[in-house]
């Protein structure tokens, strides 16, 4: 009966994350769409994320205080609850980039910016993934692409050495924005070989 209760809880959380990870998605389409023009409620959207990890902490500090559980599962409590503030945090500087663009309303192409969103949006995507299917294939994916995000900001600083101008230091700050995303993501991805071993990447 109690390994029942438990299986109840942990479907729980693994709802709340795929919640949380379409919502975090729709949060960096949203930057995509600043570009175009659009304004979107990322507000709203990050505050629905605070309040499902709220909600998944809950669910997650009662499983572990009710049935004490063991091995696997323990990891995936707890990986999922540090999964739930990577998520979370994404959609924070999501909104970090959202403020910068309508403070500094500048008209500036971001070209590089703009590639290494779509980088950052695919490693969520298979970090997500890697987690919830165990697949450390996807791991090392994620890997590789989290290393190609630390280059595309390095670059972003050796441009703003060599010119500096108003358009190369705010897209500057957006890849940092984005790189923090990527560390998430990374981390994220990192948690799927946690639960699976118990070592982590």
């Amino acid at each position: 009966m109690m390994r029942k209760l438990l299986d109840i809880g942990l479907k729980q959380m693994d709802k709340i994350l795929r919640e949380m990870s379409e919502t975090t998605i729709e949060c960096l389409n949203a930057v995509e769409d600043l570009w175009k023009g659009k304004i979107n409620n990322m507000e709203e959207k990050s505050s629905k994320l605070r309040l499902l990890r709220e909600e998944l902490l809950d669910i997650g500090t009662e499983l572990l205080v009710r049935y004490q559980p063991m091995a696997s599962d323990l990891r995936y409590i707890q990986a999922s609850i540090d999964v739930s503030y990577d998520l979370y945090r994404i959609s924070r500087y999501s909104m970090e980039i959202e403020r910068t663009l309508k403070i500094t309303g500048v008209d500036c192409e971001f070209g590089r910016a703009k590639e290494t969103l779509k980088t950052v949006r695919d490693m969520v995507e298979k970090a997500v993934e890697a987690f919830m299917y165990k697949n450390e294939v996807l791991v090392g994916e994620v890997i590789k692409m989290d290393n190609d995000v630390d280059e595309a900001y390095i670059n972003s600083l050796e441009r703003l050495n060599q010119e500096m101008s108003k358009c190369t230091a705010i897209e500057a700050l957006i890849i940092r924005h984005l790189e923090r995303m990527s560390d998430h993501a990374r981390s994220i991805a990192g948690e799927a070989a946690y639960v699976k071993s118990g070592k982590r990447v």
